[in-house]
């Protein structure tokens, strides 16, 4: 029997036993990830924490999915202009396999089109906007929350233990507008009345203005979203026009965390907060992530460390499924969208339709007990997805 080799044939023989070589020598290098988020301005402490998560998963596991890791860090001011200027470097300049991080939902739905355009695989560890659970891009995880996720439960607790009328009131951007939205939807759903909506801008250094305004309402209840910052100002002055105590003073998990009571000290106790992350979480995987945490950083861990370590924690699960393989997107895409396990903030899982996690939220009440200051569980709202629908 003859066999004729053609020239076309011989080629493909010649390309199909370079292919394996190649995919050899492509993953002996380190796997070079984009660390994209905010290091400066008024959320650098956010950014910080994350990084600072991340990196204590490596120095942990010294790998991920078997392959040495190369990071490549930059800051996007909180500012999508910014972020839009970083991440074409990190894509075509730096040539990265992957990005991560992203801490502002303003910046992260400005890089939407270009994230679309040229298939970069996002995993956003930060960022809450709801919108991002609606986008269906086959490249775009998050890992941390979505705003309908804290929303939901919080106007189930608040309408139950605190009153039918609530106000509202957020940091005027993407961000703060989603989150109270969502709460508000879910509120007007139970059956509840908004009385008012008060959006301070972002970066406000004076909100006594607005509390002048809260103070003659006097509402039953409050809702509000406030960060780092203006998270610290916002309590802080909330206590010094002697409203603490007085006004029962509730929102998003960011507004009284590790990061933001020692600027607010006392006037952070007894604040309610909604939230998917607390050190005084129960078990053994979280005791072991404060320790950790403690030993190498001298301070407890917080909402946006634990976004990095558990943003780690997916890379390296998922890349652990594909044998360190990053180029075969599709692949990856598949391996986190089938993950699920025991994370320091509790029991997690990816949802492989919103590319959500899908994951317990906690109503929280902050206390100050010897100098020491603890986010304390009230309920658990187990299991809550986000849908991914608008609302």
């Amino acid at each position: 029997m003859i066999h004729h080799t053609t020239r076309r044939s011989a080629l493909l023989g010649v390309a199909a036993s370079s292919i394996a070589p190649a995919i050899v020598c492509a993953q002996a290098r380190p796997l070079r990830i984009g660390f994209l988020n905010t290091f400066s301005k008024g959320t650098a402490f956010a950014g910080e924490s994350n990084w600072n998560g991340f990196n204590l998963y490596l120095e942990q596991h010294g790998a991920l999915g078997g392959r040495k890791i190369e990071l490549i860090r930059e800051d996007d001011e909180f500012n999508p202009q910014v972020g839009l200027e970083k991440i074409k470097k990190l894509v075509e300049r730096d040539q990265v396999d992957l990005v991560v991080g992203l801490q502002g939902s303003n910046v992260i739905m400005a890089l939407l089109p270009y994230l679309r355009q040229t298939k970069t695989f996002l995993i956003c560890s930060g960022a809450g906007t709801s919108a991002i659970s609606q986008q269906r891009m086959p490249y775009l995880f998050r890992t941390s929350i979505s705003t309908l996720q804290i929303g939901e439960p919080m106007a189930d607790w608040i309408y139950e233990n605190q009153g039918h009328e609530v106000l509202l009131s957020a940091a005027d951007y993407a961000g703060g507008r989603d989150t109270v939205g969502e709460f508000k939807a879910a509120f007007l759903k139970r059956g509840g009345r908004i009385i008012k909506e008060i959006y301070p801008p972002l970066g406000t250094p004076d909100y006594s203005p607005y509390l002048a305004d809260i103070r003659a309402i006097n509402p039953p209840a409050t809702y509000h979203f406030y960060a780092s910052a203006d998270a610290v100002r916002f309590v802080k002055q909330w206590a010094d026009f002697g409203l603490q105590g007085r006004v029962p003073l509730a929102g998003y998990g960011a507004m009284v965390d590790a990061d933001t009571v020692p600027g607010q000290g006392a006037a952070a106790d007894g604040v309610i907060t909604g939230n998917i992350y607390s050190a005084a979480l129960p078990g053994e995987v979280n005791h072991a992530f404060v320790a950790a945490y403690q030993a190498k950083f001298k301070d407890d861990p917080n909402l946006y460390s634990n976004y990095g370590f558990n943003c780690a924690r997916v890379l390296d699960a998922a890349l652990t499924v594909t044998s360190g393989n990053a180029a075969d997107k599709d692949g990856l895409a598949k391996a986190i969208s089938g993950l699920s396990f025991e994370d320091p903030r509790g029991p997690w899982a990816m949802d492989p339709v919103t590319h959500n996690p899908i994951q317990n939220v906690y109503v929280f009440k902050a206390s100050m007990k010897n100098g020491h200051f603890a986010n304390q569980v009230v309920k658990t709202y187990p299991n809550v997805r986000d849908p991914g629908v608008k609302s």
